[in-house]
């Protein structure tokens, strides 16, 4: 009768220590559902409120959402993207008061197409869940012509070459965190919430140059930044007719600085500023130089605005120039 006993013993120890180890997994796997849930359910309360305007082309939604964002490093303060009968639901991951990541919920539009299709089993459009998209600030780019230059002595001459009609712009050196090199750029910025695009020009090229200018051509509008990602709009200038601001006491030598830079440097990359700066946000060293129009065509065409942005805005302004 003993070792009976102690085989049932043995057995429902066995038996104990299996049932412990099941309900242990079970539980396990309950906290890992609960998680996931809690962290990534797209259902309509867990998601961002979309009010799409009907005024606007760009479709923004609601500057504010119901939910806050699974990680803030601030408050992102710009407009949030949603497309009409495509966006399903925006859920926010990460915000910064630069840009907004959100993971939308996309219903693509059915292809009437003989190629592939983007129907599912009910004809309506497939959904893909798991869409990134980055909310960023629209932003302005403007070429700037150079204006009068005050000489030394009190005159005044043109920066427009008298021998050849030869306009000059005002063009900058700048080196960025995300460039293996400085490159030629122009002014740029972030518009401002409830400002308009034209004013943030305006604004960008006095705090950045100490500059006025009366007339000013909208290059195409405005253009995407990534089709697919989002990333903004970039509103591009080209601004003529220009002056220094009479409240600006460095202008002449500022002036006088960027014009030897360009007699010394021009087309000579290797005398350019290279030193990076990382770890800033935003961080960059810029210097100011007078290029010549045909300086400038050649330089855009030698890749030497090395932004998309930067190149798109002065070769539309090259091409604008050509066709006056």
């Amino acid at each position: 009768m003993t070792p009976n006993i102690t085989n049932r013993r043995n057995q429902s120890s066995v038996l104990t220590i299996t049932q412990r180890r099941a309900t242990f997994i079970l539980l396990s796997i309950s906290f890992i559902l609960w998680i996931i849930t809690s962290h990534f359910s797209t259902s309509p309360t867990s998601t961002s409120s979309i009010s799409t305007s009907a005024t606007s082309s760009s479709y923004r939604a609601s500057s504010t959402t119901t939910t806050s964002c699974l990680v803030s490093h601030g408050t992102y303060s710009g407009s949030i993207y949603a497309k009409p009968r495509e966006t399903l639901h925006n859920k926010c991951l990460v915000e910064s008061p630069w840009m907004r990541l959100a993971q939308h919920s996309v219903q693509l539009q059915p292809s009437s197409s003989s190629g592939a299709s983007n129907s599912g089993n009910d004809g309506k459009g497939k959904v893909i869940d798991d869409w990134l998209w980055i909310d960023y600030h629209d932003r302005i780019n403007v070429l700037v012509e150079a204006p009068f230059d005050v000489t030394a002595d009190g005159s005044t001459t043109s920066t427009t070459t008298t021998t050849t009609n030869e306009s000059s712009f005002l063009i900058l050196t700048q080196t960025k965190y995300a460039l293996p090199s400085s490159s030629l750029a122009i002014v740029g910025g972030i518009i401002e919430p409830e400002e308009e695009a034209l004013d943030a020009a305006r604004r960008e090229v006095h705090e950045e140059l100490g500059v006025s200018c009366n007339v000013w051509k909208v290059l195409g509008n405005r253009f995407r930044t990534d089709v697919n990602r989002g990333m903004g709009w970039v509103h591009p200038y080209l601004a003529r007719d220009c002056s220094y601001s009479s409240n600006t006491d460095t202008n002449n030598n500022n002036n006088n600085n960027a014009q030897n830079n360009h007699d010394a440097n021009n087309d000579n990359p290797n005398n350019e500023e290279k030193e990076e700066e990382v770890g800033g946000r935003d961080t960059e060293k810029q210097h100011l130089r007078i290029m010549k129009l045909s300086d400038v065509k050649k330089a855009v065409m030698d890749g030497r605005f090395m932004e998309v942005q930067w190149s798109n805005t002065v070769a539309l302004a090259m091409l604008h120039l050509s066709l006056e």
